[in-house]
This record gives structure tokens, sequence and C-alpha cells, in this order.
């Protein structure tokens, strides 16, 4: 018989004795939880399967950060807040915000550079015809009336008109002579084709038809100062706005002596009107 505890002739533990329902009695209390092995040193214990889970183990030191509270970026070694960069920022600035900027920028320019045109449209426009564009106009003009107080010095009846129309007609000479030599010496032509020429040709045309008229009738002599005093105030203020936009000393003197004459012929026609009223 062998001893108890070890094995039988083929290495097999003997087989324990049936219980009278043919079930192989049970050794021990099923209910006790088995024995764990001692611990060793420096091994970890593994988790009870038949005990309670092992609890999650934090460290004592390292608090749960609180509930709803705002996000602290960590601090530098030194305890202050960490400093970025000027390319990172810029990196993460918002890009529309460039966009709208520029555009605003250039439409500021553009509106600058409208705004400048059209102040020196308006400046342009407001200052009128230069001082050449003038002289020639006035040249045609005088022209006009040279010719018209020649045609008519020998239909007039009564002295102190036709005194006045003879000087006028002088002074007429005289500046249609100071004229050409200011025309030549600025280089100035006029155009017979030009669309001044033609209306200023159209103009004494319909003068010359008039007085004829006046003539016709019989009252030349009346009609002429009336007719005549429009024309030189005209004529005057031609010459005048000429003297404002000029410094020349030859056109200077031109005017000067021009509306001189002119004034002396209105004061006579204005006489001569007086006494016949």
């Amino acid at each position: 018989m062998n001893p108890e505890g070890q094995p039988g002739q083929h290495g097999q533990p003997q087989s324990q004795q049936s219980s009278p329902n043919g079930v192989p009695p049970i050794s021990g209390n099923p209910w006790q939880q088995p024995q764990q092995p001692p611990a060793q040193p420096g091994v970890q214990p593994q988790a009870n399967p038949w005990g309670q889970p092992p609890q999650s183990q934090q460290p004592q030191d390292t608090p749960l950060p609180p509930v709803n509270q705002p996000f602290v970026p960590p601090s530098g070694n030194d305890g202050r807040s960490p400093e970025y960069s000027i390319d990172y920022l810029n990196q993460i600035a918002p890009k529309e915000q460039k966009v709208v900027n520029r555009f605003a920028v250039f439409g500021l320019i553009g509106a600058g550079l409208l705004t400048a045109i059209f102040a020196l449209i308006l400046l342009s426009s407001t200052r009128g015809p230069s001082v050449n564009d003038q002289i020639i106009p006035i040249s045609e003009r005088v022209a006009t009336l040279q010719s018209v107080t020649n045609t008519e010095q020998t239909h007039l009846t009564e002295d102190q008109i036709s005194e006045a129309n003879a000087a006028l007609s002088s002074s007429l000479v005289s500046m249609n002579t100071s004229l050409q030599t200011i025309m030549t010496a600025r280089k100035l032509k006029v155009d017979s084709g030009s669309s001044s020429s033609k209306t200023e040709k159209s103009y004494a045309a319909n003068l010359t038809t008039t007085l004829e008229d006046s003539y016709q009738r019989g009252t030349l002599d009346r009609t002429y100062t009336s007719q005549m005093t429009y024309e030189l105030t005209v004529l005057r203020a031609k010459i005048s706005k000429l003297k404002e936009d000029t410094a020349n000393k030859d056109l200077l003197s031109f005017c000067n002596t021009s509306l001189n004459n002119i004034d002396i012929v209105l004061k006579a026609y204005a006489s001569f009107d007086a006494t016949k009223s």
C-alpha cells in the first residue's frame, strides 16, 4: 500500500472514495478564498480576482482640477506666463481683418485721387481761357467795330455823334495796330476757318444790317448811340478780363490805353442821349 499523498504506480494520485450518490466528495471549504502566495520583495501584488478591485492610485500631492475652471496655460520655469513669438501671433491672427484694412486703404487713396482730379477740373473751368485764347477774339471784335464805324461815319447827321464816332474809329485803329504787334510777338494768327472767326463774321453782318435799317428809317443817330454803347461795353468787359489775367507789360499797356479811350467815347454817347431826352 502506497503512503498518503504519494503517487501510485502510474504516477497518478489515488482516486477519492465516491459518495453514495456517485459524486466524488469535495475536500476543503468551497467558499474559502484561496490562499495568496507570499509577496516577494520588489514585486507588485496582483489584483485579487475574488476580492474587491484595487482602488486607483492617485498621487496625494496632485489634486484633481476643479469643475468649470478656465484653463490656465502652464507657466515657465521661472513662474511667469510663457511668451509666444511674433510669428506665432501673426499666424493665429484673423486674416479677414487684414484684407478689409487693405481695401479700406485703397479706397481712401482712390477717393483722394478723384477729389484732386475734380478740384483741378473745377479750378481750370473757373479760371477761364488763357491769355492767348483771349487775344484773338478781342482782335476780331476790334476789327468788326472798326469796319462799322468807317461805314456809318458818313451817315451820321449830328455833329456830336459824328465827332465821337471819329474819335472811336481812331482809337479802334490804334487798338488793332497794338494787337497785331502783340500777336506777332506771341506767334498768334487769326484763322478765318475757325469757329470763332465764323461766329464773329456772322455777328458783324447782323450788326451792319441793324444799323443800315436804322439809317433807312432816319433814326440812325439815336439808334447808333444806343447800339454802340452796348458794343463798347461788351468790348470793355473783354479787355478788363484780359488785364486781370496777364502780367505782361505790353498787354497791360494796351489794356489801360484801350479802356481809357473807350470810357471817353461812352461819356460822349451818354452826354448826347441826355440832351435829346
